[in-house]
């Protein structure tokens, strides 16, 4: 089966700063995002969200790309991949999310899951640009 990959970008006046405290730092990913635990921003650090599944930090780049592998439909042990990259341009920041390894899904959720998250990540990326505005300008 081909990769199945999920790719979002969306170009924010903040800079890669502030952008990489919003996608690394607890407090703020709960602000935009979910609540998600974790006790040092270091690769193979296991994070920890409200819904459960097994997920670790598998990228720190710091500024550049920040990645977790995370277990999106528990009990199926399988694990997607994604990846935050972030890259300055005129604007400001632009923040490419991409999300890989559904073909490793049982068929009998990977249409589901797919779906969900594709509608997911334009709807979470909608938050963090509105996160960081609120605190770029606030």
């Amino acid at each position: 089966m081909n990769p199945i990959v999920i790719t979002r970008s969306v170009v924010v006046t903040a800079d890669c700063e502030r952008v990489w405290q919003a996608i690394t730092t607890p407090e703020d990913i709960a602000q935009w995002f979910e609540p998600i635990r974790f006790d040092r921003l270091a690769v193979g650090e296991a994070l920890t969200f409200d819904w459960g599944g097994a997920s670790e930090i598998t990228l720190v780049e710091p500024l550049q790309r920040f990645g977790y592998r995370w277990q999106i439909a528990p009990p199926h042990p399988e694990q997607t991949l994604v990846i935050f990259a972030l890259e300055t341009v005129p604007e400001g920041t632009r923040i490419t999310v991409t999300e890989e390894g559904f073909e490793g899904l049982p068929d009998e959720v990977r249409q589901k899951k797919l779906q969900d998250n594709t509608q997911g990540w334009e709807h979470e990326l909608g938050e963090l640009v509105a996160y960081l505005k609120g605190v770029h300008n606030g």
